[in-house]
């Protein structure tokens, strides 16, 4: 049997546009917040998911509990395992991808597959 290959639709092409144009992560309401046409919240996450399974985007748990997504060839940090720093403004309260990195230890007996680095403070614009 012949599998078939992913589509990529309007709403997966809008998702992406959305996402590319943003400066900071985005949670999935604000991605649907942003769409141009009607799509629930649900498909937006299966987009997401989608995404994240091919590397096409990480995400972020912020300090809300809420989670986050960036493009990752457009957060403008060079990563295969997302290493990197993200900043949360305590005001603004924007998450933004940071091009420090981190060295991930080896942890004997564990296996990593997915590390979350998030730096709470005061973002420059806020500071002004």
């Amino acid at each position: 049997m012949e599998s078939k290959k992913p589509r990529n639709t309007e709403k997966q092409n809008l998702v992406r546009d959305i996402l590319s144009k943003s400066e900071h992560t985005m949670s999935a309401e604000d991605i649907m917040e942003a769409m141009p046409i009607k799509v629930n919240k649900t498909t937006i996450y299966r987009i997401l998911d989608r995404f994240e399974d091919k590397g096409e985007v990480h995400f972020i748990t912020g300090k809300n509990g809420k989670t986050y997504y960036a493009l990752c060839d457009s957060c403008g940090v060079s990563h295969k395992i997302h290493n990197h720093i993200h900043f949360e403004c305590q005001l603004c309260k924007e998450i933004t991808c940071q091009p420090n990195t981190l060295r991930i230890p080896n942890l004997d007996g564990f296996t990593i597959q997915e590390t979350q680095f998030l730096v709470i403070g005061t973002c420059n614009k806020c500071k002004a």
